[in-house]
């Protein structure tokens, strides 16, 4: 990559990239953007489900009713969220949607016709993991950006849970990967410049 390597007088670029290899940062630059690392890890998870319910029962309990996709409608029907109760599941509602009707009591009255933001959690359970914030996502993708050596290397990852925090990684990593847990859209805009801007593109 004629790209790879450019420097300035008197010392090397701020960052550069090399193919197969990732961005690289001078010390300066890593130090100004504050480029923090953690390992992947195993951890318990408890993935927190942000659904959008309407209500239609001001109860109380109140009722409200929110489409979700099926998998999640059968992940609350064999572990019950403890936020809410599950109260009826219709899979024959939305089906050209691909999405299933649940309704749920939900405590309080909250008028008929309210939307609501509800947080349901699922079962707990271990997971590889990385902290939320490593999770880079583009329209290309879901991204980490992962040590390779000296260099910083956007990996593709599929994701799975998330509790707010942390982040379950399904595949693309192993244990004891170290990732980069801040600044990570600095650096894919970084990387895009250098691959794309100017003269240069692949």
């Amino acid at each position: 990559d004629e790209h790879a390597d450019h420097a300035h007088e008197g010392g090397p670029a701020p960052a550069s990239f090399k193919e197969g290899q990732g961005l690289q940062l001078a010390a300066e630059t890593a130090g100004a953007l504050g480029v923090k690392t953690a390992e992947v890890e195993e951890r318990k998870l408890a993935h927190v489900f942000q659904v959008t319910a309407s209500v239609f029962d001001a109860g109380p309990p109140a009722r409200a009713t929110t489409l979700v996709p099926p998998e999640i409608a059968d992940e609350w029907e064999r572990h019950p969220p403890s936020e809410a109760k599950i109260v009826s599941v219709r899979r024959d509602v939305s089906s050209a949607l691909s999405q299933v009707e649940v309704v749920l009591a939900l405590p309080g009255s909250p008028p008929i016709g309210n939307t609501l933001e509800v947080p349901l959690r699922g079962r707990e359970r271990t997971a590889l993991a990385v902290p939320r914030a490593a999770v880079l996502r583009t329209a290309t993708g879901t991204f980490v950006y992962v040590a390779n050596g000296a260099y910083l290397l956007r990996t593709a990852v599929k994701t799975g849970a998330s509790d707010g925090a942390f982040t379950e990684i399904a595949d693309g990593l192993y244990t004891g990967d170290a990732v980069v847990t801040c600044e990570v859209e600095q650096l894919w805009l970084t990387e895009l410049l250098l691959t794309k801007g100017g003269c240069h593109s692949h």
